[in-house]
């Protein structure tokens, strides 16, 4: 019998035992952390995707627990999605969580230069102009279209998780309801010019996308959340991370001022586990609908909206 004291231990709470996870975008930066965080407490099969296969293999060799499964997919194609599906339905029947965090940074179109003053409003509007068409497009079919199709390509599987659990669940079987988890993006609700016009936009049309899906899938016993990152250095953020040093320190207090990030550095792994460990246990069961913001406090400095 399940006592207080069990149930109420960080390890059980946060136990994500035994589940059946895939992540997109597995093989570098976010979700590699997140792979490693899950498959090292406790998930059955976490399965990353991505393009770049000896990425995703390095990943799933840097932990022993032998329980990630790297697959090859561009998210981009419908066929290739197709393709992981059957191959996570060759090792498991179904799914707990799909974390939707393939992404993209967009082509950058400046307003100030490197001393941070403003340009001319004509150089700022041949910034503007100078991406291809199909350059722009890339940034919303990565962060937006291909997050649609993901999430199109699993969601059966996440029902079939819905057929094996206990009806109603009791403390001594309790599974959690399956959900997605899709990666935003502080910019997603920030007002302020980043660096380009394209990428905030992305990420607030994930937010957006996440929130309907919230509501529609009540009535599929399926929960939506979104997970809302700042500063974590990546693969992918890299270029805002040069200069005085700051990729070798970016995680340590005092690395960055006050002004953009109060917590003074970034984001790290430890972070980073934390908050896809409590989206994914028991711990947040009861979670439905909800933005997790893991920015150090960003947002409190920068005009936004959330």
């Amino acid at each position: 019998m399940t006592t207080t004291t069990s149930k109420l231990d960080a390890a059980s709470l946060f136990s994500v035992h035994g589940l059946n996870i895939v992540i997109t975008g597995g093989g570098s930066g976010l979700g590699a952390m997140m792979a490693r965080a899950l498959a090292l407490n406790g998930a059955a099969n976490v399965f990353i995707l991505g393009r770049r296969l000896a990425s995703l293999e390095a990943v799933a060799s840097s932990v022993p627990t032998k329980n990630i499964h790297p697959i090859a997919c561009d998210v981009t194609s419908k066929e290739s999605l197709l393709s992981s599906v059957e191959q996570v339905k060759s090792v498991t029947p179904v799914l707990d969580v799909l974390v939707c965090n393939a992404g993209v940074m967009a082509p950058e179109t400046p307003v100030t230069d490197e001393t941070g003053k403003y340009l001319s409003l004509e150089k700022f509007a041949e910034n503007l102009w100078s991406p291809s068409f199909d350059s722009m497009n890339y940034t919303f079919a990565v962060n937006v279209t291909a997050t649609h199709f993901t999430i199109a390509a699993f969601l059966l599987l996440l029902q079939a998780r819905n057929r094996t659990r206990p009806h109603p669940p009791t403390e001594e079987n309790f599974t959690a309801r399956p959900q997605i988890i899709a990666t935003a993006s502080t910019g997603g609700y920030s007002r302020k010019f980043l660096n380009d016009m394209i990428y905030s936009p992305a990420k607030a049309g994930v937010i957006h996308m996440m929130k309907m899906l919230s509501t529609v899938l009540v009535e599929y016993d399926i929960r939506a959340n979104v997970l809302v990152p700042g500063y974590y250095y990546s693969e992918m953020t890299h270029n805002m991370y040069t200069g005085e040093g700051r990729v070798a320190r970016h995680n340590v207090e005092g690395t960055w001022e006050k002004t953009r990030v109060p917590a003074t550095r970034t984001g790290d792994e430890q972070d980073m586990a934390g908050a896809i460990l409590w989206l994914c246990s028991r711990a947040g069961a009861y979670i439905n609908g909800m933005s997790l913001i893991t920015d150090g406090g960003r947002l409190s400095v920068l005009p936004s909206t959330y």
